[in-house]
């Protein structure tokens, strides 16, 4: 009994020894050592040192870029001017039974902000109309300001420029988020941080013709006198000779007239040209325009003209609208939306632009190339105008799109429609010395609602 008793106290003995030398030879970091989130030249950045189990003898080191930091041993380290930018960290070292166990502490970005989390976007509403950010929740130190510029898909909306923004038509089905800048503190690098990105559904367009001139009158008739007015002269009666373009023509009523096949001839002709006085001498071009003012008008939708233009370097083939305060309310101020304006010395290119107090004469808009000369044959050229965009198409394929963002934007009205064949001006260029007439040819005018938005205006 007695040597069986010693045998079961030297194994008990020799077991807590065991779990004695294991427990020497497995030291583990409790809490690792941490600095301050952030810091830049002259910021003095304090330690909290690790909690090491079991405990023993540390020792600190900072680095700087990686690299420890000679003579830096201490609870805390002073930032230098030659440390403006780079990385900072420390790391302690427990030695415990005669091993080391090293720990580092979390990692500065000198002269950065220090952002928790993320920027986000969000609809505001169950229409899902209004998109608002939610910046990080936290930045240290604060930010002097903060900026916000929404992007479609990765480019700028120009003017939204908040932490709101409303879906436009140009979003639905593009890519919407929001980049937010940080403006830092002095001695701090600011900050960009852009947020996830959101797709609006598409916009599904569905239009619904309400109103059209198909031309179909007899032979030699005039434009439906209901719907159209000629413009004669050379704009000298208006105080505008030259109808602000230095044109050559000088418009004449009986110069556009149906053919009897379902289309308009707007012809443009020298031969008794000179029997006219244009504000210049004896006119060189007679032609015509028509327009729609104080007849007919229309608000936002789709208009389109189906038309083959008039060949000939020098001609200026345009269907086009102004706004119909623009007795009131002068150009561009008043608004031009040209459906499309087609060049004789370009016979390829389409033109479509809109005008408006800041881009006056240069308009916004785009230019297309077509694959055949526009004189060869009918071309449908249109304008999708919505309360906050333009979008244009010729042939039913989009070249062009204007979207509602500063004060250009004037289409928020009634607008009178033009068509109108002008001959050399300032668009229009030097005339073909061999040309003494040519023709454009409209083979129908259409206004159609989109997705029940437009109206005509009946007068």
């Amino acid at each position: 009994m007695i040597r069986k008793g010693l045998a079961l106290l030297a194994a008990v003995s020799f077991l807590l020894i065991g779990q004695s030398a294991s427990s020497a030879v497995a030291p583990k970091v409790v809490t690792p050592p941490s600095i301050s989130s952030y810091a830049t030249v002259g910021t003095t950045v304090r330690l909290v040192h690790a909690k090491f189990s079991p405990t023993g003898k540390i020792a600190t080191a900072w680095y700087y870029n990686g690299k420890v930091i000679a003579g830096a041993t201490g609870v805390t380290y002073k930032v230098t001017a030659k440390q403006a930018t780079g990385t900072l960290q420390a790391k302690e070292t427990a030695t415990i039974s005669g091993k080391k166990l090293t720990s580092a502490s979390n990692l500065i970005n000198l002269g950065k902000l220090y952002i928790e989390g993320t920027a986000t976007i969000s609809y505001t509403d169950g229409t899902q109309v209004a998109f608002k950010a939610t910046p990080p929740t936290k930045i240290l130190p604060a930010p002097t300001e903060v900026k916000y510029q929404w992007l479609r898909n990765g480019f700028d909306i120009p003017g939204e420029t908040t932490d709101t923004h409303t879906v436009a038509t140009s979003d639905k089905g593009a890519l919407v988020s929001v980049n937010i800048t940080y403006i830092a503190p002095r001695g701090y690098l600011s900050k960009d941080m852009k947020s996830a990105e959101i797709r609006p559904a598409e916009l599904v367009r569905t239009y619904a013709q309400v109103w059209s001139d198909e031309f179909n009158g007899a032979s030699g008739a005039a434009p439906d006198a209901s719907v159209w007015t000629a413009q004669n002269g050379d704009g000298s009666a208006e105080r505008n000779r030259g109808w602000g373009n230095n044109e050559l023509e000088y418009y004449k009523a009986d110069l556009s007239t149906t053919d009897g096949n379902g289309s308009l001839v707007v012809q443009a002709t020298s031969d008794g040209a000179a029997n006219q006085q244009c504000y210049y001498g004896a006119c060189s071009w007679l032609s015509s325009k028509y327009i729609t003012k104080g007849k007919v008008g229309f608000k936002y939708g789709r208009i389109e003209a189906r038309i083959k233009g008039a060949p000939g370097a020098g001609t200026w083939n345009a269907f086009w609208a102004l706004g119909a305060n623009d007795t009131t309310t002068l150009w561009p101020s008043c608004g031009e939306i040209d459906f499309t304006e087609l060049i004789g010395r370009s016979p390829n290119d389409v033109l479509g632009y809109s005008h408006g107090p800041i881009s006056r004469g240069g308009g916004r808009g785009n230019t297309t190339t077509l694959t055949s000369d526009w004189s060869n044959d009918y071309h449908t050229y249109a304008v999708d105008w919505l309360p906050d965009q333009l979008v244009w198409y010729v042939d039913g394929q989009v070249y062009g799109v204007v979207d509602k963002y500063d004060n250009d934007w004037k289409y928020d009205h009634e607008f009178y429609l033009i068509f109108n064949l002008a001959m050399g001006g300032n668009l229009g260029g030097d005339v073909a010395p061999g040309l003494t007439s040519t023709s454009m040819k409209i083979d129908w005018v259409r206004f159609s609602t989109i997705n029940g938005v437009g109206e005509v205006i009946t007068h």
